[in-house]
């Protein structure tokens, strides 16, 4: 018995096996071999009604002179593709009257799921491939979803006649081949002015980088000068160079600017993504249009001009202890490379609050005078980092974390110095400690102790620390939550569907048209 089930199931495969066939353009029935009145090949017999459709193509032959033949087939050779061998067939057969070329071909291959209208060069200035496209989408599409083939054919047949016949639909037509034609205009104009917006905005960046390093080189070269001639001790020009480092980047706030812009706009992009995809875009993207494109390219490279531009600053500050040196360093770039708002106008805020500084240092920068009466001058602290030997250690460190800066005024003969003391960035951060008395000690200074997990809490100690002297008031204990585990889950779908426009058939000749799809 189970010799018997094997050897049933064996002839049952093998039969499923050859009953699968893979067609070649040889092995596909020419209708016209069974008469002039025959324009549908249907070996496979998807189709259950091949008269009805004949009639119907006859119909259009003798009112619209169009030769319109469908093959119908499961499957075809596995290494082509659909409009090769549907380009293939009519160059087989011929379709179409040689001269006229007005052969129109519907290949339809169901295992594959797609469908080829191949155009001859006479159908295809009445039929154009856009035309044909929606004829396919709009009707044999829905109806092949369905399995409902010869009524996705025969609608497909009746919407060709109606163009081909209707005046009206000629209208349509034109206008869809001007929509084309716009489109095809409006992908060149996009990618275009999207070429230049980048060439543009690199020449932009790039003119930053070259100013960038050649304000680096002139620095350097100037603090290499500087400490030679304070100095031949190397240990000791090391030492300056770090701690010159150290304090230009504590007085750098240029660079909290640049990483919460950064973290601003990460956010931005991943919240306007989210909304696309998950909210499909709640109709903010209804008016997109391809022309769009450089626009938006320009507002985002006129964004990154901007940080660019907000880096190069930072840089100038972190090159310039001194904060005279840095405004005419700053005051200086905005001289010459002023245009630039036209191309970033965010660039005009820094700009504007860039004056303000500088015109509320006047009076900070205006010559003290000596004892007697003569203008002393200004300390350079790119020179004398450390102020020395007028500045102690305390107020060294007050510069350091910007709670004062310091101006150091000597006369003309070296006798006589002046300290000006202004506040600084973070003056209201620190408060003057109870030991030391310099303005060094913050205040509610929360130290982790134990990190919190997700299962336990964590613990921090308050406290008042001097950073200069280290003394310590100690205030409490602080618990950190527990961390909490979020769970989302979130599932998307796609579908994809895919058509190409393709070359033309007919009288012997194939010049390119026609268009394909799929279900």
């Amino acid at each position: 018995m189970k010799k018997i089930f094997l050897l049933a199931l064996f002839i049952w495969t093998s039969t499923f096996a050859f009953a699968q066939k893979f067609y070649t353009v040889d092995q596909i029935p020419n209708p016209k071999t069974n008469g002039q009145d025959y324009f549908v090949s249907n070996p496979d017999g998807i189709l259950s009604n091949v008269s009805a459709i004949d009639e119907k193509l006859i119909q259009l032959e003798k009112e619209t002179k169009v030769e319109f033949a469908i093959v119908f087939v499961k499957d075809f050779e596995e290494d082509q593709e659909d409009f090769e061998f549907a380009k293939a067939i009519f160059d087989e057969w011929g379709i179409g009257k040689a001269g006229s070329n007005n052969g129109l071909l519907l290949f339809i291959v169901a295992d594959r799921r797609k469908y080829r209208f191949i155009s001859g060069d006479g159908v295809e200035g009445l039929l154009p491939d856009i035309v044909l496209k929606q004829v396919g989408e709009r009707n044999l599409v829905p109806a092949f979803k369905e399995n409902r083939y010869d009524e996705g054919i025969l609608n497909a047949i009746y919407a060709i006649s109606d163009i081909l016949n209707n005046p009206n639909a000629r209208v349509e037509i034109q206008n869809l081949i001007s929509q084309e034609k716009k489109k095809s205009f409006d992908w060149k104009y996009a990618l275009g002015a999207s070429s230049f917006v980048i060439l543009l905005f690199y020449f932009l960046f790039k003119l930053i980088n070259k100013q960038a390093k050649k304000s680096k080189v002139l620095v350097e070269q100037t603090k290499q000068a500087n400490n030679n001639t304070a100095s031949s001790n190397e240990t000791n020009t090391k030492q300056a160079r770090k701690v010159h480092k150290i304090t230009a980047e504590s007085k750098n706030g240029y660079e909290k600017v640049l990483v919460n812009g950064c973290v601003g706009i990460f956010f931005f992009v991943f919240i306007s993504i989210f909304i696309l995809v998950f909210g499909g875009g709640f109709g903010l993207f209804d008016n997109f249009k391809i022309t769009h494109i450089p626009y938006i390219l320009y507002a985002l490279l006129a964004v990154g001009l901007f940080f660019r531009y907000y880096a190069y600053v930072g840089n100038l500050r972190r090159l310039h202890f001194d904060d005279e040196n840095f405004l005419d360093a700053v005051k200086s770039f905005h001289a010459k490379y002023w245009w630039l708002i036209v191309f970033s106008p965010l660039i005009i805020v820094p700009l504007i609050i860039h004056v303000v500084k500088k015109a509320k240092t006047v009076e900070r920068f205006k010559p003290v005078l000596d004892s007697k009466n003569l203008e002393m001058v200004r300390m350079d602290r790119d020179i004398n980092l450390e102020g020395e030997p007028f500045l102690t250690k305390g107020q060294r460190k007050e510069e350091i974390i910007k709670a004062y800066d310091y101006d150091i005024w000597q006369s003309t003969d070296k006798k006589e110095h002046i300290i000006k003391v202004w506040p600084a960035e973070e003056y209201d951060s620190f408060t003057e400690c109870p030991k030391c008395n310099f303005r060094t000690y913050e205040l509610n200074k929360q130290e982790t102790t134990k990190s919190p997990t997700y299962s336990s809490s964590g613990t921090a100690k308050l406290t008042n620390t001097c950073s200069f002297c280290n003394h310590v008031e100690f205030i409490k204990w602080v618990t950190l939550a527990q961390l909490v585990k979020s769970s989302s889950s979130s599932s998307s779908s796609s579908s994809s569907s895919s058509s190409s426009s393709s070359g033309s058939w007919g009288g012997g000749r194939s010049s390119g048209g026609g268009a394909g799809g799929s279900w």
